[in-house]
């Protein structure tokens, strides 16, 4: 059973180049981070600096019976969440129009040949 379970591994990781585009993908999401990251922490955020009245947005506290609620590394984490997000969703338009306009040429393509 082992056996069988290295081989569908083998087969699924080298030969149908699952590591190539893992490793790709890896790549594309650790500069995707560090753009997202210094587009919220060096670009937007800092446009929040002169609302917040003690020091800057990163310094942004609520008191909570002893402790603090972080809100301004919250605020951060939540602005990084949504540059992503609206990243994925333009990549997943593209992708679904370039798949509906393959479609549509695929089939007018069909229709002439008939």
């Amino acid at each position: 059973m082992l056996n069988r379970w290295w081989k569908e591994f083998k087969e699924f990781f080298l030969k149908n180049n699952n590591a190539l585009t893992l490793a790709v993908g890896v790549l594309v999401g650790q500069q995707s981070t560090k753009i997202v990251n210094s587009l919220s922490g060096d670009l937007l955020m800092p446009l929040l600096n002169p609302l917040v009245p003690h020091g800057g947005y990163k310094d942004l506290v609520i008191p909570y019976f002893g402790g603090e609620i972080a809100i301004g590394k919250l605020l951060d984490t939540l602005l990084e969440g949504v540059i992503v997000a609206w990243a994925l969703f333009i990549i997943f338009k593209a992708v679904k129009r370039i798949e509906r306009l393959g479609k549509t040429k695929t089939s007018a393509g069909g229709d002439a040949t008939d």
